[in-house]
Formats: structure tokens, sequence, C-alpha cells
């Protein structure tokens, strides 16, 4: 039986008495993806309207990425004490109010703040993922993870597009607008939809410190974070410097940069498809293998292009597809991996290992932003990719190695 159909035989929708159904996890991973891309096409006018310049709306993308980090790492441990529900409800209820304020405010530090508050909507993917764990053993977690994935991946892909529209036909407020509404659909699927799946028997009593030292001294741990962390951190370097990129170098309209986005989120869909289809075939440390080379032919295609014929717009986005498709071959394979190396600690590993990747995320995030502020040219950003994607190829390497030692 695959990951999916053992998850699926215990889950019904809207029963409280049994695991959240596959939907509802998506949804909840869902909207904390969409809270990050949402905005993106809408940066220059948000600074514009703060009359502040880019370079401080920056902090925007890597505060709230500093933000997430932080509260991953809290999420994670608590739920391994209190539940998962709980945590889950106190998380949204948080984004939902911060939500709420920052649609309403015009002073740009109060906005920044509740911005960073925003970032309590981690739990959505750092908690459905020890949730899947608490059901279903390692051997499926790639699979059912990647299923997720795949679902939630919906909607940071057409998330762009959507923000662009509505800024250019109404205002970039009414992004905040929607998100507010998601988090109060969230609250609903969380309180109708979820069963406590944290057996009492295996709640955490030991010291928060004694369960991130356990972890710390993981080697495989820290491998698998820095494999999804470097495959993220690209990513977040990626949606960072593309905007800039679209608007001053290409000179393209929000909406059509949001379209374009979405070529990425198509190929994450799709690794992530066959990630849920074949990992447990394949196996989850050689599928990361595999999508580290598929993620480099991105980059390469793209220098390929830039040195040597007319560098367009698609030339710039069409090869990030062969990027999101080795993310998605390389993202839900590496955090199965993550939550697995100490099933009692699942929530605590997989928010250390969220925060750890983020933290990466954000230091690469920030770092671009500055670069390419600088330097408004495509290839600066293909030269991170290539670093990025390159040492996420090392770890990959030896967990593989080791695996068949």
């Amino acid at each position: 039986m695959s990951g999916k159909n053992l998850y699926m035989s215990q889950s019904h929708f809207l029963d409280r008495s049994s695991p959240p159904h596959i939907s509802t996890l998506a949804i909840l991973a869902g909207v904390s993806a969409m809270n990050m891309s949402i905005f993106l096409p809408s940066l220059p006018s948000m600074a514009k309207d703060f009359d502040v310049d880019y370079g401080t709306m920056q902090i925007f993308i890597s505060g709230y990425f500093l933000s997430l980090a932080f509260f991953q790492l809290i999420i994670g441990p608590v739920s391994d004490r209190i539940g998962r529900k709980p945590t889950m409800i106190a998380a949204f209820l948080l984004f939902t109010a911060s939500t709420l304020i920052c649609e309403i405010t015009t002073n740009f530090y109060l906005f920044l703040f509740f911005r960073m508050l925003q970032a309590g909507v981690a739990a959505g993917f750092v908690l459905g993922r020890a949730v899947i764990r608490d059901i279903v053993p390692m051997e499926h977690a790639a699979s059912m993870i990647g299923y997720v994935t795949m679902a939630m991946t919906i909607m940071p892909m057409l998330a762009p597009a959507l923000g662009g529209i509505l800024e250019e036909q109404l205002n970039w407020r009414y992004s905040l607008r929607l998100m507010y509404l998601m988090g109060i659909i969230s609250l609903l699927l969380i309180w109708f939809d979820q069963k406590e799946t944290l057996n009492k028997n295996e709640i955490s009593k030991a010291k928060l410190r004694d369960d991130y030292k356990e972890l710390f001294l993981n080697k495989d741990f820290w491998f698998y974070v820095l494999v999804m962390g470097f495959s993220v951190g690209s990513y977040f370097s990626f949606l960072t410097g593309a905007p800039v990129i679209s608007a001053e170098y290409f000179e393209l309209a929000p909406s059509v940069q949001g379209y374009l986005f979405a070529i990425l989120g198509l190929g994450f869909f799709l690794g992530n498809f066959l990630t849920g289809r074949y990992a447990m075939k394949i196996g989850p440390n050689r599928f990361m293998l595999w999508g580290c080379f598929v993620a480099l032919t991105g980059p390469a295609l793209q220098t390929l292009i830039y040195l040597n014929f007319s560098f367009g717009p698609l030339s710039f986005f069409t090869p990030m597809f062969l990027v999101g498709l080795g993310q998605g071959l390389i993202v839900p394979n590496a955090a199965a991996g993550i939550v697995s190396v100490n099933p009692k600690l699942a929530g605590s590993a997989s928010g250390l290992g969220a925060t750890i990747q983020v933290m990466i995320g954000g230091i690469l995030a920030y770092a671009t932003g500055y670069i390419i502020a600088d330097f408004v040219s495509p290839l600066p950003l293909i030269c991170i990719l290539f670093f990025t994607i390159f040492v996420t190829l090392f770890f990959s390497f030896k967990l593989q190695k080791s695996s068949i030692v």
C-alpha cells in the first residue's frame, strides 16, 4: 500500500475523530507558502506607498524569513508537548490577527512588525510534516509528503499572478485581505477536520535543550537539513532577485511577472508528483541526488543562452522549470529524512530543520537582494543558483554514499 493510500484509509474529511484530510494538510501548507509569494510583484508599489527605497523594502522579505526561522524553532517543540492541533490553532489565530493589522496600518515599521508576526503561519507546513510522520511509517513519509507538497504547490504557483492582478485592478492591500480570508478558512478546517495525532505515550518529557542536543548530534539530520536548506535557498534567492530583474531589466508588468513565476511552480509540482509516485521504489536519497542533477541543468541552460544568444524573459524563466523539477525531487525526500531521524521528536526535528532552512534562505535572499540592487542583470542570479545547487549536490551525494555503505 502506498503512503497516500495508507494515510487516506485512516482519514475522513470534516471528521474530527480522524486525522486531517490530505486536502486540509495541503491547504494549511499552501497558505503558508502563498503568504510568502503573493506580494512579490507588488514590492516596488509597496516601497512607493510607504515612501522607502527598494533596499529597505528587502527587510520585508529577509525579515520575514528570519521571523519564520524563530517561529519554526518554537512551533515544533511546543507541538511535541501540547499536541499538534492546539499549536496549529494558536499559530493561525496569530497569523489572521496580524494580517488584519497589516492591511489597515499606514506606518511602515508597524507594518513590518506585524508582517513578521504573520510568520506564525509556518505551522501549516512544519506541523503538516509532523502529522504525516505521526500516522505513517518512515518508508511511506517521503511519498506522502510529496503528494501534499504537490497539492499545496498550486497556491504559491498561482499567488504571484493573483497578486499582480489584484495590484493592477485594485490595490496591493487586497492581497492582504485575501490572506485574511484564507486565515479564517484555515482555522475552520483545523477545528472541524483535525484530530490530535500525537500519541500521548510519545509526548516528549525531556527539556527542550535535551531534545535539540540529540538532534544536533545526529549527522544525518544535519545532512538532510543542509540539502533542503540550500535547495529552498535557491528558490528564495530567485524570488528575491527575479522581481527586480523582471521590472528593471526586462521591464515586465506585474501580472506578466506573476505568470512567468508560475513556470518554476509547474516544475516543482511535477517533481513532487514524481516523488509521491516513485519515492518508495527508488529511495529518498537516490531521488534527492537525481533532483540535484536535474536542477543544475536550469542555470546551465540559462548561461548557455545568455552567452550565445539573445536573452529575453522566456530565456530567463523557462529553464527555471528544470530547477523547480529538481527541487520537487529534493525537498519532500529531505523533509521525510528530517522527521524520521527520531520519530519521537518529529515536531522538534521539523521545526528545527525548517528554522535552519529558512535561516539559510534568509541569508541568501538578503545577499541576493543587495547584489541584484547593484548589478541589475540575470547573470549574478544565475551564479547564485549554481552555488546553491552545487552545495545541495554535495550533501545529497554524502547521504547516498552513506546509505549504500
